[in-house]
């Protein structure tokens, strides 16, 4: 299933261990007990932002992200590493399947509030930190390696997920789209890295 907004695209996932995408609305709150939910906001000068509140005690859920033109479902939906892997695809140790881009540089990732007990080491908390802890992170899309043109309207088209992480119920493999505009104006960059380093803070 995919979840597709031209501003905002959201996911969650519960405690209850459904795991869902869905789109919701600037400003609309959404309620969670558990794992993580994760939020792509596309801004005007073709970069998006993708923000991972973390409600758990581990660091170790990690979103990727690819292009529209990229979007090969047997790379997405792949159990196993495949013989070929057309990049971005590619494989990553200590995960069994395809992964794409990184988000930011460093990568993104849940975070940890100080004074939390962390798995690995503690006992695995999918509820751990109630009130989250936000990180986030801002992708150029013109700066990313093998970046396609923009369409003719400016935009270009973006899918991410966080299909990494110890526990399968707190992971968030479906993958949402995104849709971001700017991409034939003068802002953002083409050059350099395709992401900005991640900032964290409490919730």
């Amino acid at each position: 299933m995919v979840s597709s907004s031209v501003g905002t695209a959201v996911g969650t996932v519960a405690m209850s261990a459904a795991l869902f995408g869905s789109v919701l609305g600037a400003g609309t709150a959404s309620a969670q007990t558990g794992g993580i939910r994760l939020v792509g906001t596309a801004n005007d000068n073709c970069t998006a932002t993708i923000t991972l509140t973390n409600y758990t005690n581990t660091t170790f859920y990690q979103p990727d992200w690819w292009f529209e033109q990229e979007n090969d479902p047997a790379m997405v939906n792949a159990t196993t590493i495949p013989a070929v892997m057309p990049p971005p695809w590619r494989e990553v140790n200590g995960i069994p399947w395809p992964m794409a881009r990184w988000v930011g540089d460093p990568p993104l990732h849940s975070e940890v509030a100080a004074g939390v007990p962390v798995w690995p080491g503690a006992a695995y908390n999918t509820n751990g930190q109630p009130d989250g802890f936000v990180s986030a992170a801002t992708i150029d899309l013109r700066a990313a390696d093998g970046a396609p043109a923009p369409n003719e309207d400016g935009t270009m088209t973006i899918y991410f997920r966080v299909r990494s992480g110890p526990v399968t119920a707190d992971r968030l493999p479906n993958p949402q789209q995104l849709v971001v505009s700017g991409c034939r104006s003068g802002g953002g960059s083409s050059s350099g890295s395709a992401g900005s380093a991640s900032t964290g803070s409490a919730g």
